[in-house]
């Protein structure tokens, strides 16, 4: 019966992999593939689906599917709607114009050296990432961000969204769920499980930015590549200061950036009684913006009045992200409750390989997992709490061993297209998630290769 329920996965994976690449309304491909796949699960009575689905099955799917949308909307959705109504009340009142203007000013040295100013800007995204856990927050924050300026001085659009992507590929922290189920399985306290992810932290960080060094300045050269960068000017409007909003407004596009990282619980600069997460930061920043705005325009009426800005590009956030984050977490669940990854779990945990052998085979199945099912967190919990067990029964160093399942997962999200890391990055500036999947698919490839050896040649 196992069997079957894989092979059944399996051609529904490539049933919406073909569906998708032909540009089919993915949202529906998914929910409709997610919800197909646990009704086969149902009806081949996997074990557990029947216990979970107990009612009239048909019923049972429809709340399943209401309750994916409402748990979303509760946590990471809402976090997407409110940076998106955010975003759009900042070009309303032409803050993103002033961000970039300043923003231009010491980077102007490099505008000769579109490239070399992205790969510079890795290093602190990636240290935002250590601030802020969730890298769908990450990514959307440095599109709003970093994305205008780096277009602004000439470098292609695919290439920026490529280098966002890297800032979050270190899953690593103390605030991180991984970090804080790694360090649980060990018998470790989060902090000092944090202080070996640090020790690797600054190779691999080399290893990201060598390899981006040589993959961007190859894609720059490219006949493609240089045509848009040549086409800068004709799409994207040339942001000059006009005076027509306060040079301070500056401050507001990263004011929930500089909120949540200052009042960060992995930075307690003012203790954990101030604690402040990123949602209620962006909301902050909303009423501090608009009591702003108020002030300068003397007519709190009108400040009011143009705050309706932040709920049209809530909805505007719902519709073109949020609905795609629930479609692929409904497939990626139905994808589990048919078995698929149970199995891939217990073919790691029954093979005779080395240690060596076992470190890589299961890294892979980590990364193969994350890349079908598009949750890092969701298949860390599945393998991470094989990796004692594992690394007794072969004599590997289990440190050793959960590092490299749990970075491997981080690194797997970028090449997800079902991911949320990559559907927020891409989506926020119309890319379809495969394109730029597709995109960075060998430079993300050969950073997992040489983290792996490098992570299997250590010793902690």
């Amino acid at each position: 019966m196992q069997v079957a329920a894989i092979l059944i996965a399996l051609n529904f994976i490539a049933a919406t992999v073909w569906l998708l690449l032909k540009n089919r309304n993915a949202a529906l491909i998914l929910i409709v593939s997610g919800v197909l796949m646990t009704l086969a699960a149902w009806l081949l009575d996997v074990p557990g689906v029947r216990q979970e689905f107990g009612g009239f099955i048909f019923f049972e799917l429809q709340e399943w599917v209401t309750r994916a949308f409402s748990s979303r909307l509760a946590g990471s959705g809402l976090m997407v709607m409110l940076l998106f109504g955010y975003l759009a009340y900042m070009k309303s009142l032409k803050a993103d114009r002033a961000f970039v203007y300043v923003m231009l000013q010491p980077l102007s040295v490099l505008r000769n050296y579109p490239n070399l100013a992205g790969l510079v800007l890795i290093p602190i995204g990636v240290l935002l990432s250590y601030a802020l856990p969730s890298a769908s927050a990450v990514g959307l924050l440095l599109v709003a961000t970093l994305y205008p300026v780096l277009r602004s001085i000439g470098m292609g659009k695919m290439s920026i969204l490529s280098i966002i992507v890297a800032c979050t590929l270190l899953d690593i922290g103390v605030n991180s769920p991984n970090t804080i189920r790694a360090a649980a399985l060990l018998g470790m306290d989060v902090v000092s499980y944090s202080a070996y992810q640090l020790q690797v932290f600054l190779p691999i960080l080399v290893i990201i930015l060598a390899v981006y060094y040589f993959f961007i300045r190859r894609v720059s050269r490219r006949q493609s590549d240089r045509t848009a960068a040549a086409s800068v000017a004709a799409e994207e409007e040339v942001l000059s200061w006009n005076h027509d909003t306060p040079l301070y407004y500056a401050l507001l596009p990263v004011l929930p950036l500089l909120l949540s990282v200052i009042f960060s619980a992995s930075l307690p600069l003012v203790g954990e009684r101030y604690y402040l997460s990123l949602n209620a930061a962006i909301f902050l920043s909303f009423v501090i913006a608009g009591l702003m705005d108020g002030i300068r325009v003397r007519s709190f009426q009108k400040a009011v009045a143009s705050m309706t800005v932040f709920w049209r590009g809530m909805g505007n956030g719902f519709t073109s992200i949020v609905v795609m984050i629930v479609a692929a977490d409904i497939f990626a669940q139905g994808l589990m409750k048919m078995g698929v990854i149970d199995s891939m779990v217990s073919l790691a945990q029954s093979v005779r390989i080395g240690r060596t052998g076992i470190t890589a085979m299961l890294s892979v199945l980590t990364m193969l997992s994350t890349v079908i099912t598009g949750s890092s967190t969701a298949t860390f919990a599945a393998y991470g709490q094989i990796v004692p067990e594992v690394a007794f029964r072969f004599g590997a160093d289990p440190l050793q061993l959960m590092l490299s399942v749990q970075l491997l997962a981080g690194f797997a999200r970028a090449i997800s297209p079902i991911s949320m890391v990559i559907i927020v990055v891409a989506e926020a500036v119309d890319v379809q998630p495969f394109k730029l999947v597709r995109f960075h698919l060998i430079p993300i490839g050969i950073i997992t290769l040489l983290t792996l050896i490098y992570l299997m040649t250590i010793t902690l």
